[in-house]
């Protein structure tokens, strides 16, 4: 499916106004309460700019996660899904004029609690951050380049390295005495 010029422009406005939303809303993530070891992560990835998510699941697996409690849910900014994907894709198109979300598959993703949300994206991209300012994860991590009020941690490096990203992630968690 490809986008008209004019669902781009009135993408673009959404875009807009939802960082306006934001930035009305955003404090700093609160301190970290859960001493509990991670069990179950989020991936939450654009899929605009980043095509190695199941790879990115495969070095978490590597790293010692299980995989069937890795749940992936990918943002597609031109609205295509690719037929290789077992996860959801979503768009612009699911999210209305009052900012609620019109998809169930993001819905019940923002729900759960992971013990880990991994916001796999390096730009400011405001309907990536809006779900990650609103999911119920007890413990956050992100890019570096992103907003940090976001995140409990961030991770200097880029999306396509995620093979470094992955192992950063292992060491920081290590630290926290997470896994």
């Amino acid at each position: 499916m490809n986008l008209s010029k004019s669902s781009m422009f009135l993408n673009y406005f959404k875009d807009y106004f939802l960082k306006k939303k934001l930035k009305n809303y955003l404090s700093n993530v609160g301190v970290l309460t859960s001493d509990n070891k991670v069990q179950t992560v989020g991936i939450l990835v654009d899929e605009t700019a980043f095509f190695q998510t199941l790879a990115l699941k495969e070095a978490l697996v590597k790293a010692d996660f299980l995989e069937k409690n890795i749940a992936i849910i990918a943002f597609n900014a031109n609205g295509k899904k690719s037929q290789v994907n077992n996860y959801p894709v979503f768009s612009w198109e699911h999210i209305n004029w009052s900012f609620q979300i019109q998809e169930t598959s993001v819905l019940d993703f923002i729900q759960n609690p992971f013990d880990i949300l991994v916001s796999y994206y390096d730009t400011n991209n405001s309907f990536l951050q809006w779900i990650t300012y609103q999911s119920k994860a007890s413990f956050k991590v992100g890019f570096f380049s992103v907003d940090k009020r976001l995140n409990h941690v961030l991770i200097d490096t880029v999306t396509q390295n995620y093979k470094q990203f992955v192992q950063e992630f292992v060491r920081i968690l290590h630290l926290f005495n997470k896994i």
